[in-house]
């Protein structure tokens, strides 16, 4: 999970929300500057989805990370926006392979 892993840390920090403003400027400032990890990590964020974690597991692990972004009172609020996240990450790279 390490490119998920830095995405938190590294985007999704304390400051994440005056460094980028909104979620999606956020992703694309990632989309820009790590291009290399992209796919690794729409398919970590994909297997992260996929683990069985008790109510409350996603975000602390999200946290563990480095994660200061709230989403919500619930994980599934979690898994939501790490969907969208994906989306945006996967729209990226059907983009990219068509030019």
């Amino acid at each position: 999970m390490e490119a998920v892993k830095y995405l938190m840390g590294a985007y999704f920090h304390q400051d994440w929300d005056i460094d980028g403003g909104l979620v999606s400027d956020t992703v694309s400032a990632f989309l820009r500057e790590r291009r290399e990890l992209v796919m690794a990590t729409v398919d970590q964020i994909g297997a992260l989805l996929e683990v069985d974690l008790p109510e409350g597991g996603l975000d602390a692990q999200l946290e563990e990370w480095g994660c200061q972004y709230y989403a919500g009172e619930t994980d599934d609020a979690y898994r939501a926006w790490l969907k969208d996240i994906r989306d945006q990450m996967r729209s990226f790279l059907s983009t990219s392979a068509a030019s």
